[in-house]
């Protein structure tokens, strides 16, 4: 997850539909208008919550296998339209948020929109961050799993990107959660692997299913210390049947040391923005690239 809009990643991440900003904290954006019931006792401002659905769009970064030839996956990253009809970042819609209930309602609808394009690749799995507030309220898995059966999507197609800091958080409910979900053939990615704690204990702890590499990591694989942390890292997860992602790939060089190391997906610039559902539309005729 990146910061700037070009760039992939959901944003702000204390809270998931702030997450969907370069990669931050709330999550979301979209195409199908879905607006939470009115709260008029709650004193909520209908105009502001309207504004700020009315500007958010989903944009969708690949994810692609390590020779960059297949399309694989995809994210999902918040983005802001302008009135002229300028794409940038999503802090505009950030700064908008006023409470945690228009935060919920943002984080929902960019579930509800990544489900809804989703149903136009349904060969693709669609990764969604959820934010630490999100995923610990006790009935998120059970609504989660109704909207999928509301919207149509095949479980197995949603996967959730989950930082640590959100799963520490309260960790004995975290760990319900996630059992919940992959019982039901939802997929959990431990996200920004690199960053905060951190710990190679989480791996054996946690169920999940894919670790990702943070760019920061990334960025390092020319030094040899850093290098070697991602070599340690991929061959540990794999041992462990974890899938490996690394984010943020800009260089060749990049890419062919991830490649050798053994990481199973790539994300990041080399390949591809995060561009519109359209785009992906195209890339799925067209096969992906065309030429790599």
């Amino acid at each position: 997850m990146l910061a700037a809009a070009g760039h992939g990643a959901l944003c702000l991440r204390s809270c998931g539909a702030w997450r969907a900003c370069g990669r931050s904290t709330m999550v979301g954006a979209a195409r199908v208008r879905w607006m939470p019931e009115p709260d008029r006792a709650s004193g909520r401002d209908e105009h502001a919550e309207d504004a700020i659905f009315t500007s958010a769009r989903l944009y969708y970064q690949p994810q692609v296998s390590a020779d960059g030839k297949v399309l694989i996956g995809l994210e999902c990253l918040l983005r802001a339209v302008a009135p002229d009809g300028s794409i940038s970042g999503p802090g505009a819609i950030l700064d908008s948020i006023a409470d945690d209930a228009q935060a919920d309602a943002l984080d929902w609808w960019v579930i509800r929109q990544a489900l809804t394009d989703g149903l136009r690749w349904p060969q693709l799995p669609v990764a969604i961050n959820i934010s630490a507030r999100q995923f610990q309220a006790p009935d998120f898995a059970a609504r989660l799993l109704a909207v999928i059966t509301e919207i149509g999507n095949a479980p197995a197609q949603v996967e959730l990107e989950l930082l640590e800091s959100g799963i520490i958080e309260n960790f004995d409910r975290a760990i319900e959660t996630m059992d919940i979900l992959r019982r039901s053939g939802v997929g959990i990615a431990l996200d920004d692997f690199g960053t905060g704690y951190s710990s190679l204990a989480y791996l054996q702890k946690l169920p999940i299913d894919k670790l990702k590499l943070d760019k920061s990591l990334i960025d390092g694989t020319g030094e040899l210390k850093a290098a070697a942390i991602v070599q340690a890292v991929t061959a540990l997860s794999r041992a462990l049947g974890l899938k490996v992602v690394a984010e943020g790939v800009e260089t060749v060089a990049q890419q062919q040391f991830l490649r050798v190391a053994g990481c199973h997906l790539l994300q990041g610039y080399l390949f591809s923005p995060a561009v519109s559902a359209e785009r992906i539309d195209a890339f799925v005729r067209d096969g992906w690239p065309t030429v790599r």
